[in-house]
């Protein structure tokens, strides 16, 4: 036998089956990205549509690792809470079924015409979604070419006595045996990342006669819980309603599966009542051969066998489940409680996200967004607390103290979220989303400025007090009203991070370039009549140089601002 071959064509047509599904998965991913924030607008307390949505994701983008990893971000996100991602993950248990129905097609003959098609409309595509389904056809057609080479690879094992052997101790015949298939098909899919992958295997082995339908099935038990993995893994680091999202998805996976155990043979009795063919029908003749398109020693109908048994088994337990999604919630609240409240936020946190939870680009911008508000939230903090020192409203030494400790945390956000973003961009992303990223770097850069401008004028205040030097009542009166006017600004330009406001970008921008414009006029003019005051000798010559210093401070406030609006508003880069 030669073991050189049998391992090249397994583990190359297990590389080919990867890659398609990859292509395949992340190919969808672009064309659907874009619209997955509209998606989860329907995903509200209706779980009825949270287990079609996750059922439609997955048998699109044909991952349920993906789905649930994307579900993971969009809690940890706020986007979702526990209850509605529960409805997801039981739609995509159904949807990743799909994937063992599809790998049963015999359209092999059709794997290169379609990887042919998929290149050269990968090619010469007429724009990014031509090219991306160009991806997708070229990872269906690879991933047929992987399934057949790698069931032809496994097809000498069947003469081989300890191969034989080995797969007999899993025949589902006993509970030991079925028992071990379980732990096989859990380590399997540990080890592999991908239940799709594994599911495949499972299949190619059981059509190459090297499997009983009984240890098929414990396989794939052993399966839908190994796949379970892939969200505990993305969890961590996430918040705490993430890591409750995840632990569902193993409970159910973990329950459905100790509860199919206690009536594993009704079960596999069922499933062949349902379907023609005796699943462990083997062919012996070359008139078998002839007859049901197969070659010698392989099982023609136990595959469809196979993907029946994954369907039903995710299929009635997300019926029998889903009436108690709100108390599945609130055990797995129980089991992972509130976190203790603290003032200090952390965004060390978010740089770790990309190691988990980020597998699609639609998702890694949606946390970015979130990240992004929440800088400007803390920089809202130390404009307000700039805008009360200007109108004399708080104590000058508190509110530097405060400012001052706040711009290390905003320091900490910009190189974070930047960190994140870059890490995000060596991903392969649409134009739109390459445009999204770039534009984020450079408004957690420009809130980044407003906020050192903030802080500099601050340490005017700061320094103007210890030296005991006082601005003109005239000076006083103008930064009030440039305070209120740039504060209100900056209130505007913030509308663009938050989801719930509808912005029209070109009306925004009309605004926002007449407000510059008035307010950096008043700043002038501010300049011109403080020099006037000082050829009347109105205002003392010791003050003129923190009055200056303050209005320039203001000026690039105002610009950051500008800008800002500019780069959210999609303007600043475009072509």
């Amino acid at each position: 036998m030669h073991w050189t071959k049998i391992f090249f064509d397994v583990f190359g047509g297990l590389g080919l089956f990867l890659l398609g599904m990859k292509f395949m998965s992340e190919g969808m991913q672009k064309v659907a990205g874009s619209r997955l924030r509209k998606i989860l607008h329907f995903l509200t307390s209706n779980r009825f549509m949270g287990v079609f949505i996750g059922f439609l994701v997955t048998a699109i983008i044909q991952s349920s690792s993906a789905t649930t990893v994307m579900v993971v971000g969009f809690v940890n996100a706020e986007l979702l809470n526990v209850s509605q991602a529960i409805g997801v993950i039981l739609g995509a248990n159904i949807g990743t079924t799909v994937t063992g129905w599809i790998v049963t097609l015999k359209i092999v003959s059709y794997s290169l015409p379609l990887i042919g098609t998929g290149v050269l409309v990968r090619f010469v595509g007429p724009n990014d979604t031509w090219k991306y389904w160009g991806e997708i056809i070229f990872g269906f057609g690879m991933l047929f070419l992987g399934m057949s080479i790698m069931s032809a690879g496994f097809a000498p094992l069947r003469n081989e006595p300890g191969f034989v052997e080995l797969f007999m101790s899993v025949d589902g015949a006993t509970y030991g045996s079925v028992l071990l298939g379980v732990l096989i098909g859990t380590v399997t899919t540990l080890i592999v990342q991908s239940s799709s992958a594994t599911t495949g295997i499972t299949i190619a082995l059981a059509m190459q006669g090297m499997l009983t339908f009984q240890g098929a099935i414990a396989l794939v038990l052993g399966i839908n819980i190994g796949t379970t993995i892939t969200a505990i893994l993305a969890a961590i680091g996430a918040n705490h309603n993430a890591r409750r999202a995840a632990l569902a998805h193993t409970l159910f996976n973990v329950l459905g599966v100790i509860l199919t155990l206690m009536i594993f043979y009704p079960f596999v009795h069922l499933v062949d009542a349902m379907i023609p063919g005796d699943p462990d029908f083997l062919i012996r003749t070359a008139t078998d051969a002839g007859a049901y398109d197969a070659a010698i020693g392989s099982k023609p109908f136990i595959g469809r066998h196979i993907a029946l048994a994954h369907t039903l088994f995710n299929v009635v337990y997300v019926i029998l489940f889903l009436p108690f999604t709100g108390m599945l919630a609130t055990l797995v609240k129980r089991m992972i409680p509130e976190p203790k409240r603290t003032e200090k936020v952390n965004p060390l946190q978010f740089a770790h996200i990309n190691s988990g939870l980020i597998r699609t680009p639609a998702l890694g911008i949606i946390e970015s967004e979130k990240e992004l508000l929440a800088m400007a939230q803390r920089v809202k903090k130390n404009s307000i607390r700039i805008h009360d020192i200007m109108v004399e409203k708080r104590d000058i030494s508190t509110a530097q103290a405060k400012i001052e400790a706040s711009e290390q945390m905003i320091d900490d956000y910009r190189k974070m979220i930047t960190k994140f973003l870059l890490t995000l961009s060596q991903q392969t992303l649409s134009h739109e989303e390459a445009v999204k990223v770039g534009n984020y770097m450079t408004c957690a850069h420009n809130l980044e400025k407003y906020a050192d401008y903030i802080f500099n004028s601050a340490r005017n205040y700061t320094t103007m007090k210890d030296d005991h030097v006082q601005l003109s009542d005239p000076a006083r009166e103008t930064i009030r009203q440039l305070a209120d006017e740039i504060e209100a600004f900056y209130e505007y330009s913030m509308r663009l991070l938050q989801e719930e406001v509808e912005v029209d970008f070109e009306e925004h921008m009309k605004h926002a370039e007449s407000e510059k414009r008035r307010i950096k006029e008043s700043i002038r003019n501010a300049k011109l009549e403080h020099f006037h005051r000082l050829q009347e000798k109105l205002c003392q010559s010791e003050s003129s140089m923190y009055f200056i210093e303050i209005l320039s401070n203001l000026d690039g406030m105002v610009s950051q601002v500008y800008n800002i609006s500019e780069t959210l508003c999609g303007f600043k880069f475009a072509e």
